[in-house]
């Protein structure tokens, strides 16, 4: 599974999404709940003006209700690498959803025989806010471009002239891994794990230690495991996250927390080895008792193999 589909599987979760939301744009404050949000499609297609079609994909895009007194649109976007065009990107977000937003409003003038002609759209129709932001989850410390004016060829000594020219396009970088304790610990959902582990990850014996004593307990198992595994390469998660799936459903109840999942997995490991062994002797019994004795079938040396070893 590729990195970005899975950073995009835990953060298209309501909860998750809200949690990363108010953290990072309201200092954890509870602006919006999962109940506030709807999933929009990630693939849009709109004609502008002139009839020309166009499609754009985004990671996760939202609904959210009750932000700031408005329906507002929120996309997100997951970067590993620093994105060199991410400003003239996030306008082209931007442009597109406002743009589908005049659409829909001039198709709905012309059904109500309502044209505003060379207006547009009449003065009442407003269109709803749109606002994105950037999950960086590199190691590189995102500097530059973080806005429009990071990605133009200026000297250095005429920005002020040019800023008078130019309406410059800022764009919002959470980058995960520098976030302080003081800001991880303001998160509540799932996201706390992948925040605390981008903290950690070059230090191999903290990561160990804080998910063998890691309480929290997890809504999306899949998803956080997916994640991980992504972001390290750690083929431990996968194992992991295979296993958790083939656990039986009361076992799985009981395997919500990191620490108790991680138990689980290991003496399920250890139980398995057991019976492999056991097999392995019985097996090795079995084949004794038939080196010994050419008139025992191969059925009748496991079945006299297992009344002994059970």
């Amino acid at each position: 599974m590729e990195p970005d589909i899975t950073e995009n599987n835990l953060i298209e979760d309501a909860d998750v999404f809200a949690d990363i939301v108010n953290v990072n744009l309201f200092d954890g404050d509870n602006e919006i709940t999962e109940k506030d949000i709807r999933s929009m499609p990630t693939v849009s297609s709109y004609k502008d003006l002139d009839g020309t079609l166009h499609k754009q994909i985004r990671d996760v895009f939202k609904l959210v209700y009750n932000l700031g007194g408005c329906i507002a649109l929120i996309g997100c976007e997951s970067q590993q690498d620093v994105n060199r065009i991410m400003p003239v990107r996030d306008m082209g977000y931007t442009y597109t959803a406002y743009m589908k937003q005049i659409q829909e409003k001039m198709a709905e003038n012309r059904k109500n025989k309502n044209s505003a002609y060379a207006k547009v759209l009449h003065e009442d129709q407003k269109l709803m806010p749109v606002a994105t932001f950037i999950l960086y989850f590199g190691e590189v410390k995102w500097e530059k471009p973080l806005t429009l004016m990071d990605m133009l060829d200026i000297p250095e000594d005429k920005g002020d002239f040019w800023k008078r020219l130019i309406n410059d396009y800022p764009i919002h970088v959470i980058s995960v891994a520098d976030q302080p304790e003081t800001v991880r610990d303001k998160y509540k959902s799932d996201f706390r794990i992948i925040a605390d582990y981008m903290a950690y990850r070059n230090d191999k014996d903290k990561v160990k230690e804080y998910f063998k004593n890691n309480d929290h307990e997890l809504m999306h198992v899949e998803h956080v495991l997916d994640l991980l595994h992504a972001l390290s390469g750690d083929s431990r998660f996968y194992t992991i996250r295979q296993k958790y799936e083939d656990m039986e459903e009361s076992k799985k109840g009981e395997s919500k927390k990191m620490c108790l999942l991680l138990d689980a997995i290991e003496e399920e490991g250890i139980e398995k080895g057991r019976t492999e062994e056991k097999e392995a002797n019985i097996e090795k019994l079995a084949m004794y008792y038939m080196n010994n004795d050419s008139d025992l079938s191969k059925e009748q040396a496991f079945e006299m193999a297992r009344a002994i070893l059970g």
